[in-house]
């Protein structure tokens, strides 16, 4: 009959696990039921992202999308997406343990072990450390994110693939949101605060809109044109001008180098006012009033940008203390608006955890997104061809580097974004 072939290093692992956890698991039936059930649909959940990685993937970006889809647990409540996190990273430590070398970590990445170190001194130095530790936890796991992130996508199909999924993710969200039935109130859809939907509605545009410039399919060009002229409602309805701002950025930087695709992106949005002329005046009208920005909000966050920019100018080195932004009044003398968040990313991180963090951070970004450049020649694709691909890339960098203006701290959505920035290029650094 000849010699069974022998079992490889991670086979026999799993074997030997599978036969100690034997006896555990039968009495966990007899005397469990339901809660051996979870187990093991966990374990092969854990199983198939040991063994396809790219499904962890898949899941960490869905799971930016739905974060405030929670679970509480006591100690925390864990979103969409820091249980995709807590699945995948597990799940890619023991691939690198059973299979290791082949390591890939991003371009410059001595930057964010500098910001992690300067972030853990700003915090322990800080005004009010002993409710940020859980903070610091979160962001030690959303850089581990970003590291498995690089390592993972290798190819560009992987990508193509996030690509759908984000721009579902945003259709999904503007379906939901566009249900509201309050006439004249700000779009909350699942995210519950008008400026987050925002965010998530214009991330799944911009794959949208690619999807729709290269769908060769009539079905497909036409179901992806409808997708984007509902995520753009949506957004429109949301009146969030740091959106508007940004979004417009992105599609701008986009367009330079695409009349037809500008061409496509100025008939979704004069179709989209139309249709909201029609259908919805008082929220065209409630829009046109926020835009002359003459209105409380914008006068609370320039209070707050000076607050921040005293912080900057007294503490410049490790700021506040990391993730202690709202104790700032303990530092300066705030007149009005203590206790509040940055609202600015890059204010924010400056006036708490200092300028060389948040100099190590912007440093990070950048050298990834230079590194962002299309090869010469590129292979044909069904798809969305590498240099295509690249493109709409950067162009959801301009608009993520610009929303951060008008938003505040890093969320696992933010460092996933910026783990796939370096994974593209090291994608087309090789492909050069």
């Amino acid at each position: 009959l000849g010699r069974a072939p022998r079992l490889d290093r991670p086979a026999r692992i799993a074997a030997a696990a599978g036969l100690l956890a034997a006896p555990a698991l039968g009495y966990a039936t007899a005397h469990y039921g339901l809660g051996a059930l979870a187990a093991v649909l966990l374990g092969l959940t854990f199983a198939a992202v040991v063994r396809w990685p790219t499904l962890g993937v898949y899941a960490l970006v869905a799971g930016t999308f739905f974060d405030e889809l929670h679970i509480p647990t006591g100690f925390a409540l864990l979103g969409a997406a820091d249980l995709a996190a807590l699945l995948l990273l597990p799940a890619w430590i023991l691939r690198r343990l059973l299979a290791p070398g082949d390591l890939r970590l991003p371009r410059a990445w001595p930057l964010i072990v500098v910001y992690l170190a300067l972030a853990f001194a700003s915090l322990v130095l800080g005004v009010a450390p002993r409710g940020a530790y859980g903070n610091y936890a979160r962001l030690v796991t959303y850089a581990a994110a970003l590291a498995a992130l690089v390592d993972l996508v290798r190819a560009p199909a992987t990508l193509r693939h996030i690509t759908t999924i984000m721009a579902l993710c945003g259709l999904t969200h503007a379906l939901v949101s566009l249900t509201d039935p309050a006439p004249a109130r700000r779009l909350l859809g699942l995210a519950d605060q008008p400026n987050i939907l925002g965010v998530r509605l214009a991330l799944g545009a911009l794959p949208a809109a690619a999807l729709w410039a290269h769908a060769r399919r009539p079905l497909a060009r036409w179901g992806w044109g409808l997708a984007l002229l509902a995520m753009l409602i949506a957004i429109a309805l949301t009146i969030s001008r740091g959106t508007y701002l940004a979004l417009g950025l992105g599609f701008v930087w986009w367009m330079r180098r695409s009349p037809r695709l500008a061409l496509a992106i100025g008939l979704a949005a004069v179709t989209s006012y139309v249709v909201l002329d029609r259908v919805a005046t008082d929220r065209v009208t409630a829009i046109e009033r926020r835009m002359t920005l003459d209105d409380q909000s914008v006068t609370q966050r320039g209070v707050v940008a000076q607050n921040a920019l005293t912080v900057i100018t007294e503490r410049p080195l490790l700021g506040v203390g990391f993730g202690q932004f709202r104790a700032l009044d303990e530092v300066v003398g705030v007149l009005d608006q203590a206790g509040r968040g940055s609202h600015n990313f890059y204010l924010g991180v400056a006036a708490s955890t200092g300028l060389p963090a948040l100099a190590c951070l912007i440093g990070f970004a950048l050298i990834q997104v230079r590194r962002m450049r299309p090869p010469p020649d590129a292979i044909p694709d069904p798809i969305i061809a590498l240099p295509d691909l690249i493109t709409l890339w950067q162009a959801i960098a301009v608009y993520h580097g610009a929303s951060l203006v008008v938003r505040g701290g890093l969320r696992l959505t933010d460092w996933t974004l910026l783990g796939l920035y370096a994974a593209l290029a090291c994608i087309a650094r090789r492909a050069r």
